[in-house]
């Protein structure tokens, strides 16, 4: 009797530890789901023969692995914060071009990293994206490796100036986008009335642009439904943020520079200047987001102004990294008015 009483609780206490689910995967999970997906791309690099960024990736997640040797001998933390470390490392490598010099790269990642991980910071909870200052350092130091705007004032006027990009050779046509442009158009585009032309498929696929991040598109619109699929990032923001710099760019896109209302090209935005990367991996890292809410719906929606103020029609080689740094600093003050202001947010809390 006394063993089946014994046996009774233990049922009843295992069947009350199982009533506990998390509501979103640990940090550790988040992290190595995030590196997963960033080797993917770092496989197709390799098989476009992208050699040099897969060698500077490779030198900045080194810079990383540095630094987070450092991390742990000084303050034995837990394994993720180990992991993370050398993910804002491979951040770092994709953000900067595949002709920026390997040593260079190596250093500032090291010294930003460690500045902030070991001296300022301590923590993967940080208030600014130390990845964007990384590469804010290396446009400084090495401006002369960045591309160009690629698009021209003559075509920002333009409706579709994509299409004109595309036709005069700015961007690569793959042998696989007729066949595909031709499907799309006939059993999907039809319903609608419309076609796209041959290109986007391609530039949806890959742009070829010297900075990784700008590159793999559609790779990264999966990663984006893989990280927000269980609640492992908030959707909040990044889908404000691109649906605010998309009105932008559609109404007053073109209008500054001598074109008509309502004719931006919201696909040239979006798929080029690492637009979707930033939005997906960059823009809420942790602690650069406010808690609540309300918060976030400001933040987001603050996000996509900056973004065209800063990024523009696109093609810019640094303007989502000064978006991602712009949007950390207005997180502060969003934050620090709520906290003030809103002192009892416990029920908004569980809402965000």
């Amino acid at each position: 009797m006394k063993l089946q009483n014994i046996d009774l609780r233990l049922q009843k206490k295992l069947q009350n530890i199982n009533t506990f689910v998390y509501a979103r995967p640990s940090i550790s999970a988040v992290s190595l789901r995030i590196l997963i997906l960033l080797m993917i791309q770092v496989v197709m690099l390799f098989l476009t023969k992208s050699y040099n960024s897969v060698i500077l990736i490779g030198t900045t997640a080194l810079g990383g692995v540095a630094v987070a040797s450092v991390n742990f001998l000084i303050y034995h933390e837990k394994p993720f914060q180990f992991l993370n470390i050398i993910i804002q490392g491979i951040f770092i490598g994709f953000l900067l071009p595949q002709s920026f010099p390997v040593v260079v790269a190596f250093f500032i990642t090291f010294f930003t990293l460690m500045i902030s991980r070991c001296i300022l910071f301590k923590s993967v909870n940080c208030w600014i994206n130390i990845c964007c200052v990384a590469v804010m350092i290396a446009w400084f130091i090495g401006r002369k490796y960045f591309p160009d705007f690629m698009i021209t004032k003559d075509l920002i006027s333009l409706k579709n100036s994509s299409v004109y990009m595309i036709q005069n050779g700015s961007f690569p046509i793959y042998s696989f986008d007729s066949t595909i442009t031709a499907f799309l158009n006939e059993k999907l585009f039809s319903i609608f009335k419309v076609t796209i032309p041959e290109g986007f498929v391609s530039l949806l696929w890959d742009t070829n642009s010297s900075i990784p991040a700008f590159r793999f598109n559609l790779l990264t619109i999966i990663s984006a439904v893989v990280i927000f699929a269980d609640n492992a990032f908030s959707f909040i923001i990044p889908t404000l943020m691109l649906s605010v710099y998309a009105v932008l760019i559609r109404l007053f896109g073109t209008i500054f520079f001598g074109g008509s209302f309502n004719q931006g090209d919201i696909i040239l935005a979006f798929l080029t200047s690492g637009t979707l990367f930033c939005s997906v991996f960059l823009i809420q890292w942790y602690g650069t987001v406010p808690i609540l809410l309300s918060g976030k719906i400001i933040l987001g929606i603050l996000a996509g102004v900056f973004a065209f103020l800063v990024t523009g029609a696109g093609t810019s080689p640094i303007g989502m990294v000064y978006t991602v740094l712009i949007t950390n600093f207005t997180n502060i003050f969003i934050r620090a008015f709520q906290e003030k202001n809103i002192p009892d947010h416990k029920n908004e809390i569980k809402k965000s």
